[in-house]
């Protein structure tokens, strides 16, 4: 048997031992997150990614690194990244088909929406204001922003709801009131 053989058997149980630690930690994450939600009282972000997407590397950069952002996320909510590289079994249970998206659940777990696709920094903003004052107990995240763009001086709206984007082009998926 050839030296490159035997290292290989030897060396590949030990593979998928750490593979399946990684596994374990990553779900340790997602469990402690929802603990945290629940015990903290408050909403989950699920920011779901891939390395592969120039988008999520946009958005990373260009949304989730502004440190207002990120303050509020940690302040306000409980922010889990999802590598869906590595947690596919959640994106496939919470029905993600396409990179970035962005999750809201309320603390019990409970998805309030579900937003597709990159979101512009002041449009991530108001997410975080619907999560962070709690909204999503009262009305749904388009009411919400329905309601935000009629205080919105009028040189400052755009000509029609739709030009907001993505969440006024109808994408926001499984909101709901209680």
């Amino acid at each position: 048997m050839s030296s490159a053989l035997k290292f290989f058997i030897k060396k590949t149980p030990l593979f998928f031992i750490i593979l399946l630690l990684c596994a374990a930690a990553h779900a340790d994450d997602w469990d402690s997150a929802l603990k945290r939600a629940k015990k903290e009282d408050k909403p989950v972000v699920l920011y779901f990614f891939t390395s592969y997407c120039s988008y999520c590397q946009a958005m990373d950069k260009e949304v989730l690194a502004e440190k207002d952002i990120s303050l509020i996320l940690k302040k306000n909510a409980v922010y889990l990244r999802v590598d869906v590289e590595k947690r596919e079994d959640l994106a496939r249970f919470y029905g993600v088909r396409g990179y970035p998206t962005t999750t809201l659940l309320e603390p019990n777990g409970q998805r309030i929406a579900q937003i597709p696709g990159y979101i512009e920094k002041n449009d991530f903003k108001k997410l975080l204001a619907f999560v962070k004052g709690k909204y999503y107990k009262n009305m749904n995240l388009k009411e919400f922003l329905q309601k935000q763009a009629r205080f919105v001086p009028l040189q400052d709206r755009p000509e029609a709801l739709e030009a907001f984007c993505p969440i006024w082009q109808g994408k926001i998926i499984n909101s709901h009131t209680s």
